[in-house]
């Protein structure tokens, strides 16, 4: 079974992550905040960044999606406004291929849109990193859309962006598989 995680991260403590989720208007899981980084992930999230959780969001946001046989990207909010976007995709799907029918189906709500386009500044993740104490040097080759340096790589790029930014969890989570098992998952409110 291939990994589909997708996961928030505030900066700040869960109760803040808390009166997030509520301001709005939403469902999820909360994990225990690790004194930097508070984890949570939303119900019915489409693998991109929730409206209404940018738009309620009054901290430092990180929207973390990771698909194993696919790609992964990486956004970063202050407030509402976006910092920080990469995505990367190793996937040979083409969404030109697709008419609008199955385009719908595929994202589910019908609201389907262009790929956005990237805002990379890599100050803003150096920056996070270091604050986070740990190494910056190296983060131009973990930001590679190269998939032969992708896939030489020990751990994936995205694991070793979460670990760098100080983020413990962020692999095999999402909301349908906290939903289905959060048992399995230890120190998780429901919200």
């Amino acid at each position: 079974m291939s990994e589909f995680s997708q996961s928030y991260h505030l900066l700040g403590s869960k109760e803040k992550a808390i009166e997030l989720i509520n301001l709005a208007g939403e469902q999820g899981f909360v994990f225990e905040d690790n004194n930097r980084w508070t984890t949570f992930v939303i119900l019915g999230d489409e693998f991109r960044p929730s409206d209404s959780i940018v738009e309620s969001n009054r901290e430092l946001l990180v929207h973390y999606v990771y698909a194993e046989d696919h790609g992964w990207s990486l956004s970063i909010f202050k407030q509402s406004a976006l910092i920080f976007k990469f995505d990367c995709s190793w996937d040979e799907t083409n969404i030109e291929d697709f008419d609008e029918e199955e385009l719908i189906e595929m994202f589910g709500d019908g609201e389907v849109s262009a790929p956005s386009v990237e805002i990379f500044d890599l100050d803003v993740i150096r920056k996070l990193v270091e604050e986070a104490g740990n190494d910056s040097s190296d983060l131009e080759v973990l930001f590679t859309k190269d998939p032969e340096v992708i896939f030489t790589m020990e751990s994936p790029c995205a694991y070793q962006i979460a670990e760098k930014l100080g983020i413990l969890n962020y692999a095999w989570i999402s909301a349908d598989s906290l939903d289905e098992d959060d048992g399995f998952y230890k120190n998780v409110i429901k919200v």
